[in-house]
């Protein structure tokens, strides 16, 4: 069949919005909030805990936005869906810049909860699995291993912006970029081809469709998912992997425990940020190309390893080495797993499968955080058993995982 040269684009054009969601949104919505907590509980005058709720409301608030969110990308234009969410994500940064009480950043912050979930949390992956039949590994893996160049490129950048401009005018400024670059990459955000005008995925066989199509399940609905214990397998592992995800957040204040400096802490941090934008970027297409399972076990060896380095060692060069191979590791609970849930449960409804995992996954995240700074005071300001937690849980995570996606499965009824 002749395919026409804007039908071969398409699939690229959406790659390429989705590229900009999550540059822009894991660089700016989840990684860059902490840089504000200083200076709004000094203009403000309230404590650490309050100012860090924000944060925690608006994850939470977009974990419940993913329980309709699939269904939402599924049955409304998507296009639409997600110029309305960006554009509500943004005036959500301007109203940030004119707040006059604190309580109005809950507010502010539970509404852009509610609007970065499906375009951040959501989008990229349900738009390129259905996009993509071939190199779905590698665009999904470049797509989401930006979001880790992003924290690591945006630190700087809010800092900037809040010395020149004040914590107002940056918010500002935050407003006016997911205004001016995010909003208008939603007009290419198409949910799926459409074969009517000629367009299909990225890779597309019809004969070879055909033959897929039953053996990966492209039929299963959501309910039929969600019965099966492969996909409580999946779900439980992504919530054991996010207890290393909220370590993160501490792992400076460890450093500094233990002796280092705090330049060199916060280059632990850095470390872990470069290393989840190489982990992401390559594990895909390696899943592409290679068996999955030695691909997994590969990187969840960076993981682990990158994690006992940080615990046991306390030079700086080798505390950042293991920072990047700990943020590595990242790449099995970020790409991997929501590839091997495409590759187990099909694309028929994948939008809806991946967006009841994502909300257990990201309830747990918003937990975490907050679990490891309880662990710390209840043990006598120790690290020790957040460690054992997170390397315990990679562990388990693993076998969960590859055996969900080893295991033959069975539709139940």
């Amino acid at each position: 069949m002749q395919v026409s040269a804007s039908a071969r684009r398409a699939p690229w054009l959406v790659f390429f919005g989705c590229c900009v969601l999550s540059f822009l949104g894991f660089g700016v919505i989840v990684n860059t909030p902490g840089q504000y907590f200083s200076t709004l509980r000094a203009v403000f005058h309230v404590s650490q805990s309050a100012v860090a709720l924000t944060v925690t409301v608006q994850m939470l608030v977009g974990s419940l936005m993913l329980l309709v969110g699939g269904k939402i990308l599924e049955r409304y234009d998507s296009r639409k869906v997600l110029f309305f969410c960006v554009a509500v994500v943004a005036l959500s940064f301007l109203a940030c810049s004119v707040v006059t009480a604190f309580w109005q950043f809950y507010v502010i912050f539970a509404v852009m909860g509610a609007a970065y979930a499906v375009p951040v949390l959501l989008a990229p992956q349900a738009l390129l699995s259905n996009w993509f039949e071939k190199r779905l590994g590698m665009v999904m893996g470049i797509a989401l291993g930006l979001s880790g160049l992003a924290g690591a490129l945006f630190q700087p950048i809010v800092v900037a912006w809040m010395s020149t401009l004040g914590w107002r005018g940056s918010y500002a400024l935050t407003a006016g970029l997911f205004a001016l670059i995010a909003l208008p990459c939603t007009l290419l955000l198409r949910f799926a081809p459409d074969k009517s005008r000629g367009e299909f995925a990225y890779g597309h066989d019809e004969e070879e469709h055909t033959q897929k199509a039953t053996a990966a399940g492209s039929g299963v609905t959501p309910r039929q998912a969600f019965r099966s214990w492969a996909f409580a397998f999946f779900v439980l592992s992504m919530v054991l992997l996010q207890i290393a995800s909220g370590l993160v957040q501490h792992v400076a204040t460890f450093e500094k425990d233990m002796g280092l400096a705090p330049l060199a802490a916060a280059s632990v941090v850095t470390g872990i940020m470069i290393g989840a934008a190489v982990g992401k970027g390559s594990i895909g297409a390696l899943l592409d190309r290679f068996n999955a399972v030695i691909v997994v076990l590969t990187y969840v060896f960076f993981g682990v390893a990158g994690w006992l380095i940080i615990l046991f060692i306390h030079v700086p060069s080798l505390a950042t080495l293991g920072g990047v191979l700990a943020g590595i590791g990242q790449g099995y609970l970020l790409v991997a797993i929501p590839w091997m849930i495409r590759q187990h449960f099909g694309a028929g409804h994948y939008a809806q499968i991946y967006a009841r995992a994502a909300l257990v996954s990201n309830v747990m995240l918003a937990l975490s955080t907050g679990l490891h700074g309880v662990l710390y005071d209840v043990t006598g300001k120790s690290y020790l058993l957040s460690f054992s937690l997170t390397l315990v849980g990679y562990v388990v995570a693993t076998v969960l995982g590859l055996v969900a996606f080893t295991y033959k499965r069975t539709r139940l009824s």
